[in-house]
């Protein structure tokens, strides 16, 4: 994971020599020099975040357990494996966290998903709420004649 990261900026670094050149030619060098230097601080962030997640389920799946059992016995295996769950559930939270916090679209995205998903709920709340008025049925009394 972290090699793709390394490729990912190593990407955004070429990306901003091109940048930074056409921006020199243009006459707007510091705004874009500004620009890129945060997206590729955002990125080393999310890079450390993400990895350093992925590094602490790896050395807990495979010491902690081992660890344990040898510290205080067979029976901290079962809560130590729990343990071990509970990590693993962390870890693939990671990322989807990583990005709400790190990139500015990926917020826009959610927040939109967000208010088209409350609309959707009023909308179905007033729709249901709503009772159809209808018009007062006349009965016609009939005697019987006897």
């Amino acid at each position: 994971m972290f090699a793709i990261y390394v490729l990912i900026f190593c990407n955004i670094r070429s990306k901003r020599k091109n940048t930074s050149n056409l921006c020199a030619e243009s006459g707007h060098e510091r705004k874009c020099a500004i620009a890129t230097n945060k997206y590729e601080r955002m990125m080393l962030n999310q890079a450390v975040f993400v990895c350093g997640a992925m590094e602490i389920q790896i050395i807990c799946f495979n010491y902690l357990s081992k660890l344990a059992i040898k510290l205080a016995g067979k029976e901290v295996a079962i809560s130590v494996n729990i343990l071990t769950n509970c990590l693993v559930i962390f870890t693939a939270s990671v990322l989807p966290t990583a990005n709400l916090i790190f990139v500015k679209r990926f917020r826009k995205r959610v927040k939109q998903a967000f208010v088209e998903l409350l609309f959707k709920i009023k909308t179905a709340k007033t729709m249901s709420t709503v009772v159809p008025i209808i018009a007062p049925i006349t009965v016609k009394k009939t005697h019987q004649i006897s």
